[in-house]
């Protein structure tokens, strides 16, 4: 009889497990207080954390709609301008930005880029935070519906997603 007894409750918590799907941390799609979302800094190797919501605080709020490849569909993003980031955090004289994804992809985007172009950093899609699964942290953005000369595959490769660092 005991044995049947274990074998029910078993059977019973199979049952009542089989519905429920494991989240891993990263796919939260709220963060935490303690587990606020930042990028890094690192100019001539030194690096700082920056968090995302200190960029959202201290800089004009633009909006872009857009899509950061091929295979997205058109999303509103919102976030700052890279020009104003690249100012805000110490940046203005660099010549280069790397820009480098939790994925282990980076990207050089040139001075002349956000020079010429409002380049979005996006930190929001339709006004949410840009969490992992939405390929957040943080985004660049190209103005491409706007320009047609940015439709070109220079313009997509620089379109980093899951942004963890920005180095100059």
């Amino acid at each position: 009889m005991p044995v049947l007894r274990i074998l029910a409750v078993v059977f019973c918590c199979s049952v009542f497990l089989a519905g429920t799907v494991p989240v891993r941390a990263s796919d939260a799609s709220e963060q935490g207080p303690g587990n606020a979302a930042h990028i890094l800094l690192t100019q001539e190797g030194t690096t700082r954390k920056l968090a995302i919501d200190e960029i959202e605080r201290r800089l004009p709020t633009v909006e872009i709609e857009g899509r950061a490849s091929p295979d997205e569909p058109v999303t509103a993003f919102q976030g700052v301008l890279l020009s104003d980031l690249v100012r805000m955090i110490g940046a203005g004289e660099a010549e280069i930005l790397v820009v480098r994804a939790s994925d282990g992809y980076a990207a050089d985007i040139p001075r002349k880029d956000w020079g010429s172009w409002p380049i979005v950093f996006a930190t929001r899609a339709d006004g949410a935070p840009l969490t992992l699964r939405k390929r957040g942290p943080a985004r660049i953005i190209y103005p491409v519906d706007r320009y047609p000369e940015l439709a070109g595959r220079t313009y997509i490769d620089r379109s980093v997603w899951l942004i963890t660092e920005i180095e100059w």
